[in-house]
């Protein structure tokens, strides 16, 4: 049998969060989620999607023009060929960010050249504050980071309690809930001299609420 990836959509787009906000990538978006987000903006991805075959997706991935390829859901790491789809990539010299809720096992990527992992910290906000797996954070390193979605006072205590408890070699982005203040976000963590970066959700700024951008 073939092996394949079960694949929502494939675009070209600039990273629109994160450390690596404002960067070219093509964007390899997979099916299926673990979790069930109240805010979520990928809610297509639970059913649905297209198998394709393993070495298909790799040869897309490695021909085209970006340096990066971002990996993403949905929660990618559900796939059974990702970690093998990770691998030819890498070997083919690209470079790969992977995008995961941080529930499931990251042991496996963190130990590919050239692969960075953005893992979120759920939130209260998003009903799944306890699916974190702890034992992930241990494992990343400092071309990783966590990222924590706010998008209410709640929240924000609860992602500064978080890096109260945890000593991280990685960094912190707090990136605020789609449709929440950006301000008074930053201003909060200048008030308390958090050492965390506020980023917005930049491809949304540019191109709206909509898929495959």
């Amino acid at each position: 049998m073939h092996r394949k990836l079960l694949i929502t959509e494939i675009f070209h787009s600039i990273q629109g969060e994160g450390l690596l906000m404002g960067i070219p990538m093509i964007f390899i978006r997979t099916n299926r989620c673990n979790l069930r987000c109240k805010w979520c903006d990928s809610t297509y991805t639970f059913t649905g999607g297209k198998e394709i075959p393993l070495q298909e997706l790799v040869d897309t991935a490695s021909g085209a023009g970006e340096e990066w390829i971002c990996l993403t859901g949905g929660e990618p790491l559900l796939q059974r060929e990702a970690p093998e789809f990770v691998r030819a990539v890498t070997r083919a010299g690209k470079k790969v960010l992977i995008e995961t809720s941080g529930s499931l096992p990251v042991d496996e990527y963190t130990k590919i050249e050239n692969v960075a992992i953005d893992m979120d910290v759920k939130t209260p906000s998003s009903g799944e504050e306890k699916s974190l797996r702890l034992g992930n954070l241990e494992l990343l390193r400092k071309s990783d980071y966590i990222k924590f979605v706010i998008a209410d006072e709640n929240d924000y205590a609860f992602a500064t309690d978080f890096l109260l408890k945890h000593h991280l070699r990685c960094e912190a982005v707090f990136q605020p809930a789609w449709g929440t203040d950006i301000k008074w976000l930053a201003e909060s963590v200048l008030k308390q001299g958090l050492n965390v970066r506020v980023l917005p959700q930049l491809h949304k700024i540019i191109w709206g609420e909509r898929r495959g951008v």
